[in-house]
């Protein structure tokens, strides 16, 4: 693969990781009751934000769960591999500590965990008054597939959305 193919598919998952990252974020902030969640709901974005009266706000939208942490941490080990190694050493040091998104294992465990995350929090939410809104709307088993599926979603984006600027060499 050539240096533009790869730059092209660097930016390309970028920009894909920064569309889930602000989706997530305007989606947790949407969840506050305060005045954040008010501005935030009759704002432009506000279809991205919870809505209990709406059923593919409070069922679908968690098909985008699992991707958009995934999101997040390619970001967050972007920024952590960011500019160019000062020596050899150092270089060998970045490669040592980049996550390979391609392997099959690490996309296995990570999606799990989260996917784990999320339906933990599911559990809670039906089961614990006042943790966390949830609406009439609602099904503790099309969330569990909904859920199973944003997981099968961040297992095979992490494969074919061009995550491989982390494992270049970078020297």
């Amino acid at each position: 693969m050539n240096n533009r193919s790869q730059n092209l598919g660097a930016i390309v998952s970028c920009a894909i990781c920064a569309i889930l990252v602000s989706i997530g974020v305007v989606r947790l902030l949407s969840y506050s009751l305060g005045p954040v969640g008010d501005v935030l709901r009759s704002s432009i974005v506000g279809f991205l934000c919870y809505d209990p009266d709406s059923l593919f706000s409070v069922q679908f939208f968690k098909l985008l769960a699992t991707p958009t942490v995934v999101a997040g941490i390619y970001f967050f080990f972007r920024w952590r591999n960011s500019g160019r190694p000062t020596s050899p050493e150092a270089a060998q040091l970045r490669r040592a500590h980049r996550l390979d998104f391609e392997s099959p294992l690490l996309r296995g465990v990570l999606t799990t965990l989260i996917t784990l995350h999320w339906l933990a929090m599911e559990w809670w939410k039906f089961n614990t008054e006042g943790f966390y809104p949830w609406s009439p709307l609602e099904s503790r088993w099309l969330n569990l597939g909904v859920l199973i599926a944003s997981q099968a979603l961040a297992f095979w984006s992490m494969k074919y959305l061009s995550f491989e600027p982390l494992n270049r060499d970078g020297a």
